[in-house]
């Protein structure tokens, strides 16, 4: 489990992230239409954009998360977890947990599908499903193509380096400010999952992200690692590249992903929200017995 050391400014750092993170928001959105007016038909532009979002989450996350941390946190670097290991079986667990929670992710995205706004937000509503369409055109330019080459790039792009640089803001930094200003470790958890939530600008899909968002800070909160989250990141991401993949290839059906959204199939859904919830649960176990194995060390050493 992480020990939260006692850091100076923190509501200033908090405000400043989100000021950040607002400024980035509305970039995005005056920048949405950019990308769809493309010709997203012709591999080498869509080539271009898959390293311009490389490059892009490299400037706008990692190397902001490093330079944070260095010279703004006591621990330095240490501050983001990164350099805390983790054990393999909490590792394995952050695996299997994300695995097991599709059918769970799939009936929250047909719960989320289905919502619908008050007349009075009517406009609102409008550019939320444009935004959707568009982000829709941008996945499946990047996710077309049958051969080997499409597939490590498509994984190093989109479940790598959003694995990585999401975990690193998201969780790294930002979860353990909201947890030094409210001195609440699950607002801190809960509320920078809604916000990297919101921050994909995909509402359609808001909840299962949120959820997901859930389940990576808890991991980093019992594990005081981020590698945990950072691997069950790179899991969910890198599963859906594959899977698509696979199903570009023809080799399984393209409604693999729809496990869970039927009446039916309600079961699968409980026992997926079981299982993760189990996989989480060990993890607090596993976290809280480092953590006072650590304190009787420390106690022998004295």
């Amino acid at each position: 489990m992480q020990h939260t050391e006692q850091e100076r400014h923190s509501w200033l750092k908090l405000i400043i992230l989100f000021i950040y993170i607002f400024i980035l928001g509305v970039i995005t959105i005056f920048g949405d239409g950019g990308d769809v007016g493309m010709n997203l038909d012709n591999p080498n532009t869509v080539m271009l954009l898959k390293v311009l979002q490389a490059a892009s989450v490299l400037l706008i996350f990692i190397f902001p998360a490093f330079m944070f941390a260095a010279f703004w946190t006591k621990p330095g670097i240490r501050y983001l977890g990164i350099t805390t290991k983790s054990d393999f079986v909490t590792l394995a667990l952050a695996t299997i947990g994300m695995l097991i929670a599709m059918p769970l992710i799939n009936w929250l995205s047909e719960l989320n599908q289905h919502m619908k706004l008050p007349e009075v937000f009517s406009g609102i509503e409008i550019w939320m499903q444009q935004s959707e369409e568009k982000a829709a055109l941008i996945t499946d330019a990047f996710t077309k193509g049958t051969s080997i080459g499409v597939l490590i790039m498509n994984l190093f792009v989109i479940a790598f380096m959003a694995a990585i640089s999401e975990e690193l803001f998201f969780r790294g930094i930002l979860q353990k400010v909201m947890v030094e200003c409210f001195k609440n470790k699950h607002i801190g958890v809960w509320v920078s999952a809604i916000v990297f939530s919101a921050f994909h600008m995909q509402f359609y899909g808001f909840l299962p992200r949120m959820l997901m968002g859930v389940y990576l800070g808890y991991l980093f909160l019992w594990s005081g690692s981020l590698w945990p989250g950072i691997l069950a990141h790179f899991i969910n991401n890198g599963m859906a590249v594959f899977l698509v993949w696979l199903a570009n290839r023809e080799v399984i059906s393209k409604d693999i992903d729809k496990v869970g959204m039927q009446q039916e199939e309600l079961i699968y859904v409980i026992i997926s929200s079981v299982l993760v919830a189990a996989c989480l649960f060990i993890v607090f176990k596993l976290g809280k017995k480092r953590l006072q194995a650590s304190a009787l060390t420390s106690e022998q050493n004295e």
